[in-house]
C-alpha cells in the first residue's frame, strides 16, 4: 500500500515557502518512509557579494541490526541571488531527502555493493 502527501506552506509573512512530499509505502518485506523537503527563504539585499560560498552537502547513512532498519539522509543548503525589478534578492534554500526503511524480515542490505561482494 502506498500513501502520498503533498504539503505547501508560506513561511514568515510571505517571505518564504516550504514544499514537502511525504510518501509511506508498505509491502511484504518492508515499510518505507520517504520525506522530500524544499525550503526557500527570500530577503532583499543591497548587492551580491564578490565570492559566493559553495553549497553545503551532508550525507548520512545509518543501519541498525537491532531495530532492523536503515536510514539515509541527503541535505543540500546554499544561497542564490536573483535580480527582479531593479532589486536584488537573496534566496536561501535547503533541500533534503530522508529515507527510512524498516525490514519485516531479518535481511539487511550489506555494506558492500553487490557487484563487489
Amino acid at each position: 500500500m502506498k500513501q502520498l502527501a503533498y504539503i505547501k506552506q508560506e513561511l514568515s509573512r510571505n517571505r518564504g515557502r516550504l514544499i514537502s512530499i511525504r510518501e509511506n509505502m508498505s509491502d511484504e518485506d518492508s515499510d518505507t518512509a520517504t520525506r522530500k523537503n524544499f525550503v526557500y527563504l527570500v530577503t532583499r539585499v543591497d548587492g551580491v557579494p564578490d565570492e559566493l560560498p559553495p553549497p553545503q552537502v551532508r550525507i548520512v547513512k545509518k543501519v541498525s541490526t537491532e531495530q532492523q532498519s536503515e536510514g539515509f539522509l541527503f541535505k543540500v543548503k546554499g544561497v542564490i541571488y536573483i535580480k527582479k525589478n531593479r532589486f536584488v534578492f537573496q534566496i536561501r534554500y535547503c533541500h533534503s531527502l530522508r529515507i527510512q526503511i524498516y525490514w519485516k524480515t531479518h535481511v539487511l542490505s550489506s555494506d558492500k555493493p553487490a557487484a563487489l561482494a
